[in-house]
């Protein structure tokens, strides 16, 4: 089966992009376009304006917060029904078990990191149109504190810095797409297990805001002008993608995905 096809029969993944885009959109619009000067009368800079770059803006708080729901809304509906139409038999009776949970992990994936990456890199694009690649400035408030983990990359190089941690959320969205397509193995309701991957995120979230220093915010770890003093977000996120891989391997020797 060609990837086009694949996206087509996934239609939910177009609903779940075109909301990042909107949310993107619309911080370009509110955010990026009206003044040349970010909050606290900062002059702009597309380092620190683009949706990933700071956190006064709504846009870039829903678009986190959401992101993990994006991920599984991309591939677990539409999956989970294809998967009970047996849709996708007639494509395992062609190749190997192993070729076959080879080749449809990677479109899971890619779906996932796609939904995520393109409103990222969209809006760091629309940004660099309007605002300057200046170089932050370690000593204005935005972007993380000197004594949080990537600082001295952020401010030596930013670009690097910035292109990382957009791959580091697709990374993450990806694996959260294979987690929701293992559940959806798991679960008969296929809503149910789409919705799993968000309702843990957002407890992980209320946590964060009852316990201070709680060590598992993942909220904070997916958005880059945060940072983190802990590398244990960082360590949960690799884990969770590792697990998410291994979990796929293992079910898509005994079932039919």
């Amino acid at each position: 089966m060609d990837f086009k096809r694949f996206i087509k029969v996934h239609k939910l993944f177009d609903v779940a992009l075109i909301l990042g885009v909107i949310i993107v959109l619309n911080h370009f619009v509110e955010a990026v376009l009206p003044v040349g000067y970010d909050a606290y009368d900062i002059p702009g800079n597309a380092y620190i304006s683009w949706l990933g770059g700071s956190f006064f803006y709504s846009q870039s708080f829903w678009f986190y917060f959401v992101l993990p729901l994006v991920a599984s809304v991309a591939v677990g509906i539409d999956y989970g029904i294809l998967r009970k139409k047996n849709y996708f038999y007639q494509y395992r009776v062609r190749m190997t078990v192993k070729k076959y949970v080879l080749i449809q992990g990677l479109k899971v994936f890619s779906l996932g990191f796609f939904v995520v990456v393109i409103p990222l890199v969209l809006s760091f694009v629309l940004t660099m149109m309007e605002r300057p690649l200046l170089y932050p400035d370690p000593l204005v408030a935005i972007g993380p504190l000197s004594d949080e983990i990537g600082a001295e990359l952020f401010y030596v190089h930013p670009m690097v810095y910035t292109v990382l941690y957009i791959l580091f959320d697709g990374l993450f969205a990806g694996a959260v797409a294979l987690f929701t397509v293992e559940l959806c193995v798991i679960i008969e309701n296929y809503f149910i297990a789409t919705i799993i991957p968000f309702a843990i995120y957002y407890l992980l979230y209320t946590m964060d805001g009852l316990f201070d220093g709680f060590a598992f915010q993942l909220n904070r770890v997916l958005t880059p002008v945060l940072g983190v003093k802990d590398v244990t977000g960082y360590i949960v996120v690799f884990v969770f993608i590792i697990f998410s891989v291994i979990g796929w391997v293992g079910i898509g020797r005994k079932e039919e995905l």
